[in-house]
């Protein structure tokens, strides 16, 4: 699977730009996957939030879900353009 710069084989569970792997948290590479799966789609902070529950039934706030988008961001760099779509949610292109 392929987004922007960033390349996801879902098989090994393993991300990378270029060459590079990117070590990602189960939360990071969930919401990246949601990205990779809507790409040019606009998603609002509720269906993000909708689909990283966790398997034990806990909720992700929303101000867990913009530290995790800040992180995603600090990680995969300019190989990737997650555009905050502000009072709605975030739309990723490519």
């Amino acid at each position: 699977m392929k987004i922007g710069g960033v390349r996801i084989d879902t098989s090994a569970g393993k991300v990378y730009t270029g060459e590079k792997q990117v070590e990602l948290t189960a939360l990071e590479y969930r919401l990246l996957l949601i990205f990779a799966g809507n790409k040019g789609m606009l998603l609002t902070r509720n269906q993000i939030l909708e689909k990283i529950w966790d398997s034990a039934g806990n909720f992700v706030e929303d101000n867990t879900l913009t530290v995790y988008v800040k992180r995603l961001r600090e990680k995969l760099g300019d190989s990737i353009n997650i555009e905050t779509v502000r009072g709605i949610g975030y739309r990723v292109d490519q």
